[in-house]
């Protein structure tokens, strides 16, 4: 056999095993559920895990690179079939449009994490390699990393009718306050409100050098004015999350409210 035969022999034997394991990456994917975002959604709420969704279209050059790469790499797959419910959200079909105008989604691929609470904790704006999309999923699957990020369709639910001042547990408004939270399944403790994310996230940072307790920032609207509460911990009951207040207030001197 001639040298430039044996050279071409193994040119093609390279190919063809390159060929093959490329084949083989492709293999594990990302489960992507072909449910609704609000039935995703859901489900990840009743299964304690996050929810991931990847915005794309058929034209997005770099969305098919990620198909074909970071969401076939098997480690991406194992994270994220293990501790997401996983979606991908087709802008140019009606409901993908709807969620497109919903969250601002103006750059493709964007893609939104939302914590087990259902709040929207990261997102991105890029092409992620294998390794940046493992840094990023793996950074959420500890729920003390998921800090609200400052989004504008972030809003609290019923806020407007919760009574605010408590500072008298003997008064009527503290009853009807904890009447009306004894209607939650989850609580959490008040210990900031801002009117930029930048203090709030400030406060974070400062309050997670003293505690281990998970922390979240949550948008609302008070008078017109988009506000930032700092929140701490997460209780099965009111008098849980009293407590707790009882105990930051007591021994650490910070005020706080049951939300």
């Amino acid at each position: 056999m001639s040298l430039l035969h044996r050279i071409t022999c193994l040119a093609l034997v390279c190919l063809l095993s390159s060929n093959l394991l490329a084949k083989e990456g492709t293999k594990t994917s990302i489960d992507f559920t072909s449910e609704s975002f609000e039935v995703a959604k859901d489900r990840a709420l009743t299964e304690g895990k996050l929810l991931f969704v990847d915005f794309h279209a058929s034209w997005c050059t770099p969305c098919k690179w990620m198909d074909a790469t970071t969401f076939a790499d098997q480690e991406v797959g194992n994270v994220l079939n293990e501790n997401y419910v996983s979606i991908k959200v087709d802008i140019d079909t009606p409901a993908g449009f709807a969620l497109k105008e919903k969250f601002a989604i103006k750059i493709l691929p964007t893609m939104l994490i939302f914590n087990e609470e259902g709040e929207l904790v990261e997102r991105v704006q890029e092409t992620l390699s294998r390794s940046k999309m493992l840094n990023l999923v793996n950074f959420h699957v500890h729920s003390s990393n998921s800090v609200v990020k400052h989004q504008p369709f972030n809003k609290s639910p019923n806020d407007t009718d919760a009574p605010t001042n408590i500072e008298n547990p003997d008064t009527d408004l503290y009853a009807a306050y904890k009447k009306y939270h004894t209607k939650k399944s989850t609580y959490r403790v008040q210990i900031g409100l801002y009117k930029s994310y930048e203090q709030a996230l400030t406060k974070v940072n400062d309050t997670r050098q003293q505690f281990f307790e998970e922390i979240i920032v949550l948008n609302g609207v008070e008078d017109g004015q988009v506000t930032y509460k700092v929140l701490m911990g997460k209780f099965g009951s009111f008098e849980e999350a009293d407590s707790f207040k009882n105990i930051l207030r007591d021994n650490y001197k910070i005020n706080a409210i049951v939300y």
